[in-house]
């Protein structure tokens, strides 16, 4: 037997409109479209890919902002805001007040915590087609997949293609990965392991 990583889905969860709206004054964004970056800063994490590929879209699209979460801040540039570290507990309003979450790892990640973490927010994800991504977001049907993520124009198209394009908001069980669905499941083995004990 094996179990996911699970998400708190009382902290990890989409607001009502209003709220996001509120949420995304108090970080003085209205009416922008707000796309999020949050892991640590490894190479392989994929964030000097997306700076150079971001720097590309916003020449033409302003009305954007991308935030990065999770390490200092690299050269300046228009439409990017870091934020540095920030406490667990404080994450979710972050993922809340965001619309598209961007996870560009570019070797075979395991599972993603915060992509599915974002999933719950509400955001629409776009992430590499590696390792253990594709589950994450059943194969596509949950976000967008890059098959050939180290490639600068595919993020390019893809961050294009959103704006233009918006998805509808994605549907899923919100039960998904999450801690309730987790502690169901590990007493079914725990319950499995004692039965073939006897």
């Amino acid at each position: 037997s094996f179990l996911h990583n699970a998400v708190d889905t009382t902290k990890f969860f989409p607001l009502k409109e209003e709220a996001k709206l509120a949420l995304k004054s108090e970080f003085d964004c209205n009416g922008k479209t707000i796309f999020l970056w949050c892991s640590q800063d490894r190479p392989k994490k994929g964030l000097r890919l997306l700076l150079e590929a971001w720097q590309r879209v916003y020449a033409t699209n302003e009305n954007i902002e991308l935030w990065v979460i999770g390490c200092e801040p690299k050269k300046q540039m228009e439409g990017v805001r870091y934020f540095g570290r920030i406490p667990n507990d404080n994450l979710p309003r972050y993922f809340q007040a965001s619309d598209v979450f961007l996870f560009p790892v570019l070797n075979q990640e395991g599972f993603g915590m915060s992509l599915i973490e974002a999933l719950h927010c509400g955001n629409y994800c776009i992430a590499s087609a590696l390792g253990g991504v594709p589950e994450v977001l059943a194969f596509g049907a949950l976000g967008q997949l890059i098959a050939r993520p180290h490639f600068l124009k595919n993020w390019i198209e893809a961050i294009e293609n959103y704006l233009q394009n918006p998805p509808d908001p994605v549907q899923f069980d919100h039960n998904l990965f999450s801690t309730d669905r987790w502690v169901t499941q590990m007493n079914h083995i725990i319950m499995e392991a004692k039965i073939s004990l006897l």
